[in-house]
């Protein structure tokens, strides 16, 4: 399947503004490292993991999502699928409190 190869070619980019503890940051960090491979292996998606220089443990983890479809899949992929499911569970309990969505389209 196509991936996102450019921020160009993003259609659909999430973006999850999140927060973690000091002791569940280098969770996160394995986690994403983990995660990622699965989220994108449904293809037309890339994930990326930013962290505030000026805040520690303050992060954006945005999805790359090459056609609106690509992140619908996604999106459904997270209901349906026992392992993905389990991922975004894990995921919340290493969060503060919840995140922060916003989704945005490109539209030129």
């Amino acid at each position: 399947m196509p991936t996102v190869e450019a921020i160009d070619d993003a259609a659909v980019i999430l973006h999850l503004e999140i927060e973690v503890s000091e002791v569940n940051r280098p969770k996160l960090l394995e986690f994403c490292k983990r995660a990622f491979p699965v989220y994108e292996s449904l293809g037309g998606c890339r994930m990326a993991l930013y962290e505030d220089r000026d805040k520690t443990g303050s992060f954006d983890e945005v999805g790359y999502y090459q056609t609106a479809e690509d992140y619908t899949r996604s999106e459904k992929a997270i209901e349906d699928d026992p392992e993905q499911a389990a991922l975004i569970k894990e995921w919340r309990s290493l969060l503060k409190g919840p995140p922060r969505v916003r989704i945005v389209s490109r539209r030129l």
